[in-house]
């Protein structure tokens, strides 16, 4: 949630793309059709790239609650939401902080099934 964690959520976003590289050379599977697409479309994603689809809430509590609003406009809607929040080498307590600051100042916006 915070404006400094780009770099890290840069990071974890290329081990994504990093891990996989071994499995990929020469390997193709019918269980996973199309899998070097997915992992070289991954590679060209960043924090700004993931904020600008709305699938990447880093900001202010102001400016996330203005993202969750454009991505439910864009979405039609959606029940749950998946946080990762302790990616990378993230410090514990600003993750916790991130959390908290999530829990009292977006969540009430939205409530109960809003």
């Amino acid at each position: 949630m915070f404006p400094g964690v780009g770099p890290q959520l840069d990071a974890y976003l290329k081990s994504l793309v990093e891990g996989p590289q071994d499995w990929l050379i020469g390997m193709q599977s019918e269980d996973y059709p199309g899998y070097d697409k997915i992992i070289e479309a991954m590679r060209a994603e960043n924090t700004d790239t993931q904020i600008a689809k709305g699938t990447a809430w880093i900001g202010t509590p102001e400016e996330i609650i203005d993202n969750i609003r454009l991505y439910q406009l864009e979405t039609g809607g959606f029940e749950h939401a998946s946080l990762q929040v302790n990616f990378h080498n993230l410090d514990l307590g600003e993750a916790e902080r991130s959390m908290r600051m999530f829990a009292e100042e977006v969540v009430p916006v939205f409530g109960q099934g809003a």
